[in-house]
């Protein structure tokens, strides 16, 4: 009786150990998963911000040789001395609202990089992209460089526009922004939205992955709604539609041009060579990640698998981006 008294304390006195060892075990793998996924979504953001410079700097240079093309302006020439819309406090209190909204909205930032307070209203204005703004009475309050641009509008001439003039005095198109509107207000906000909209000259466009969002007060109460979008096409009488873009300093350009710009510089087209190595990059990875299930016996939720699957999913993107700058280059 004593030694089964023994015996049994003994492993009674085990168990804690082996429910911590289980506990700490199953812990780690948590831990590693969490590692695993923050690896793959820093991956992400860093191909985000990639493909963002690389736009930059296309449009950049496609803008600096225009403006080595343009004539010099006469000596003569009248200079406005006058402030810029975004200069009045109206205009930086509105930018900074809308910036701050965006935020809160979406979780993600309006501008790239850091922007002091102070520089916020020059930034947006300029921003490669279109952004506008109306208040809770659909009356427009803000629209950048692009924005006007796009709309054939002075900035006097946008702001205090009624809202619904953006779009044809049609009751289906109005009805399904209303819609839109009312979706966005319920959200908070709607990605990828597309539409069509008309210039104050009434030349339609389509609105390509447009962001649309609520602007709200400090007790949630709506004050306005914003959109951007940086991509739209001209739609013509026949249906035909050409592909534009904003680039840096709000200036609107024909996407064809960016791509004839790119094509005229042999150094942007990738060669047959860095096609077939990005290619067998992706072959062998695939080539380990089977490996990795087939002989190791590992399934979808191992580090291992998951670590394997965006390393593909990174060389798969290498590629797709030189196959689309070979066919941009085809395309010119």
């Amino acid at each position: 009786m004593i030694n089964t008294a023994i015996a049994l304390s003994s492993r009674l006195s085990l168990t804690p150990s082996l429910v911590s060892k289980s506990r700490a075990g199953s812990n780690g793998t948590g831990a590693a998963r969490r590692g695993q996924l923050q690896v793959i979504a820093a991956k992400k953001n860093k191909r985000k911000e990639e493909r963002k410079a690389q736009k930059r700097a296309e449009t950049k240079a496609l803008l600096e040789k225009r403006d080595a093309n343009k004539e010099e302006e006469p000596a003569d020439a009248p200079v406005s001395s006058g402030p810029q819309p975004y200069e009045a406090t109206a205009t930086v209190m509105q930018s900074l609202t809308i910036c701050g909204s965006y935020k809160d909205k979406t979780g993600d930032k309006l501008l790239d990089g850091a922007i002091l307070v102070q520089e916020a209203a020059e930034t947006l204005w300029n921003a490669p992209f279109v952004c506008a703004s109306h208040d809770a009475s659909d009356v427009f309050n803000y629209g950048n460089k692009a924005a006007l641009s796009l709309w054939q509008l002075s900035w006097d001439e946008f702001v205090g526009l009624p809202s619904t003039k953006s779009a044809e005095d049609d009751q289906t198109v109005q009805s399904e922004r209303r819609e839109l509107l009312d979706r966005a207000a319920k959200d908070g906000y709607i990605k990828d939205y597309s539409g069509i909209r008309q210039t104050s000259d009434g030349r339609k466009f389509k609105i390509n992955g447009a962001t649309v969002w609520t602007i709200t007060d400090k007790d949630g109460n709506k004050t306005g709604q914003a959109v951007r979008f940086d991509t739209f096409s001209w739609v013509g009488d026949d249906g035909e539609e050409e592909e534009m873009m904003v680039c840096e300093g709000g200036e609107i350009v024909s996407k064809k041009s960016i791509a004839a710009d790119a094509a005229s510089d042999p150094k942007d087209v990738p060669s047959e060579a860095e096609v077939a190595e990005a290619s067998a990059a992706v072959e062998a990875q695939a080539a380990e990640v089977r490996r990795l299930k087939e002989e190791d016996g590992l399934d979808n939720s191992s580090p291992e698998i998951q670590a394997g699957v965006a390393s593909l999913m990174e060389k798969k993107a290498v590629l797709a981006d030189l196959e689309e700058r070979i066919a941009a280059a085809a395309d010119a």
